[in-house]
């Protein structure tokens, strides 16, 4: 009996199921390119270098290193070399040169020294005695004026009734000086009046004369009153010397009580008869119960200046 070439469907089912158990029990397939050791040892390296740069980007806080320890001979010897060092120093340190003196020469003229300060000299400028009351300050103006003193002067709260005849002062000048500008106001007025409307440029109105006597005295009042206040004003700031922004008795702390209840004489060095010694004497003698010497600051000599 012969065999029919084809198979069987029961012979095809057992096959397939052959072929389905091979399958399971059969390793997975190897990849067709497996990675070889260099790819895979530059991919370590790739990875350790992406960790290397992410710690230099946070880098962390470093230490600081504890202080070295000199060892105790080396200290020693340090000590020891110290003071020779400090004197090697001294030593070798250029000394200061000394500040000039003298003026210093700077171009074609000669300045001073900035240190030399002008020395500042006083003279005695007045004696100043204090008094109790008003009764010894006349006294004493009295005994200075039979004295032959002049230039000296007294000092009070209020004015002290006949201390002009005490102090031996003649009648006042101002009245001569006040008389002189009234007058000069009166003529000024009187030749104005006259030269402008009789003689320059004459004007008749209503057939009056240019000048008139009557219709010229309120001009002339104006011109004397104006002349003599200018005369008295400036007369009296000439006679008593003024202004004079400072006086030497002011220096003294004794005179500010001038204003209260103390009586002062005062007489300047620049009169005649000042000695003072025999001055100081006099005032002492007429029982003050202070005499005090005022100094005056002398004005600095200028330095002479030469010419190179």
């Amino acid at each position: 009996m012969v065999d029919d070439p084809k198979k069987s469907p029961d012979s095809e089912e057992e096959k397939d199921e052959a072929e389905e158990k091979e399958k399971e029990e059969s390793p997975a397939p190897a990849p067709k390119n497996p990675p070889t050791s260099k790819e895979s040892a530059a991919d370590d390296e790739d990875e350790e270098d992406d960790e290397e740069e992410e710690e230099e980007e946070e880098p962390a806080p470093k230490k600081a290193d504890p202080p070295k320890k000199a060892d105790p001979p080396k200290k020693e010897a340090a000590k020891k070399e110290a003071p020779k060092a400090a004197a090697k120093k001294k030593t070798e340190e250029p000394k200061p040169k000394p500040k000039p003196t003298g003026p210093i020469i700077i171009g074609p003229k000669e300045l001073p020294a900035p240190h030399a300060a002008p020395v500042v000299k006083k003279r005695p400028a007045l004696l100043l005695a204090e008094y109790p009351t008003p009764g010894k300050l006349l006294h004493a103006a009295e005994k200075l004026r039979d004295a032959g003193y002049k230039n000296f002067d007294t000092h009070s709260p209020f004015p002290v009734h006949g201390m002009d005849a005490a102090m031996g002062l003649p009648d006042s000048k101002l009245g001569w000086i006040v008389l002189t500008g009234g007058l000069t106001g009166v003529t000024l007025a009187v030749t104005m009046i006259w030269w402008m409307n009789g003689v320059d440029y004459p004007i008749i109105i209503g057939g009056k004369p240019g000048f008139a006597l009557p219709s010229s005295v309120p001009i002339m009042f104006e011109l004397t009153v104006l002349l003599s206040s200018f005369a008295a004003v400036f007369g009296m700031l000439g006679l008593n010397k003024l202004p004079r922004h400072h006086h030497p008795i002011f220096e003294s702390e004794r005179f500010n009580a001038a204003t209260d209840d103390k009586f002062f004489v005062s007489v300047e060095a620049e009169d005649p008869k000042f000695d003072l010694k025999k001055t100081r004497m006099l005032l002492e003698s007429t029982h003050a119960d202070a005499v005090e010497v005022v100094e005056e600051e002398l004005e600095p000599e200028p330095i002479p200046q030469k010419d190179h």
